[in-house]
């Protein structure tokens, strides 16, 4: 990510914010996003390209990222979750993860990075 896009995804209502970066992970469908800061950067195995979201929402306690994925409305939620699983591997992750994106809903599991 570059500093003007870093420096945006890191300043929220004219104050710096913590980059709160993490890694979040789905499958069936396969999909991946990394988070910092208030940005989204959502991936799938047909588009491998980064197509970031934004601007995000922050909740107080569960934290919530809004925006748009092809012109569609992208809604992810975070909480903690000792022990997700991503339901393909053994590794287990602390925060769980909600994805409503091009009108589908989606489950997985993040990791601080």
């Amino acid at each position: 990510m570059n500093e003007a896009a870093a420096g945006a995804c890191r300043t929220q209502d004219g104050k710096p914010i913590a980059p709160n970066l993490l890694k979040a992970v789905g499958t069936e469908p396969f999909w991946a996003a990394r988070i910092d800061g208030r940005c989204v950067t959502y991936m799938t195995p047909d588009d491998q390209k980064e197509t970031a979201s934004g601007p995000s929402l922050r909740a107080r306690v569960n934290r919530v990222w809004t925006g748009f994925h092809a012109n569609q409305r992208f809604v992810l939620r975070t909480s903690p979750q000792a022990g997700c699983s991503d339901g393909m591997s053994d590794k287990r992750y602390p925060i769980a993860v909600s994805l409503s994106v091009a009108g589908e809903q989606r489950s997985g599991c993040a990791e601080p990075l």
